[in-house]
């Protein structure tokens, strides 16, 4: 990490799908993951957070295959089932000034924004309409148009995505497109999110 700015505890959630997914694939060892998370906690100042539930710290690669394999048994199913789920308004919140769902229709706005969201629902979810999503490419052209998580949701019929109301609503979304999303809104996230993936040897 450069600069004041610290990740936030929200962040790690992010890091810890990331290296879940390298210890599956004996990319790296639980022993390996262990320091990496000791390293970005002590960076970070996140020592006395949770790190067993944010990032799997101490869990066996026996723990990290059954949960991958719960996880995935749940992945197509729809959005009722969304208890894994993480809020893009929480995460808005904690990283700008701005109203978080200004933030979130901003992230929207862009068109490698909506090429990962088609990418991710052609791949989990059997009732996507992808024709609707070039439909709403297309609309996007318009300076006036505007696209709000309700609106991608009720168009496209996609599950990633899950708009709630009342006072603990919000907008929430799959724990990789929410991955996606705190890379977009936070250079630092992404920048760690591909040391990681492309230089996990000077991290350990």
């Amino acid at each position: 990490m450069t600069g004041d700015k610290k990740l936030q505890p929200i962040d790690l959630v992010g890091i810890g799908k990331l290296l879940e997914q390298l210890v599956i694939e004996n990319s790296i060892s639980c022993d390996e993951r262990d320091r990496i998370i000791q390293r970005i906690a002590k960076e970070n100042a996140l020592e006395n957070v949770n790190l067993v539930t944010l990032v799997g710290y101490g869990q066996s690669r026996e723990d990290v295959l059954r949960k991958s394999a719960h996880r995935t048994s749940l992945e197509i199913l729809p959005p009722k089932h969304d208890d894994e789920y993480l809020s893009l308004t929480e995460i808005a919140r904690a990283h700008s000034g701005d109203a978080p769902g200004y933030v979130i229709q901003s992230w929207l706005r862009s068109g490698n924004t909506l090429a990962f969201l088609n990418l991710w629902e052609k791949e989990n979810n059997p009732d996507y309409l992808e024709g609707a999503y070039m439909e709403l490419m297309d609309k996007k052209k318009a300076a006036s148009f505007t696209l709000t998580p309700k609106l991608w949701i009720s168009q496209t019929k996609a599950i990633g995505i899950v708009s709630k109301q009342g006072k603990s609503g919000g907008t929430l979304a799959h724990p990789v497109i929410a991955c996606e999303f705190a890379s977009w809104l936070t250079p630092e996230f992404k920048m760690l999110l591909l040391k990681l993936s492309l230089r996990r040897n000077s991290l350990t």
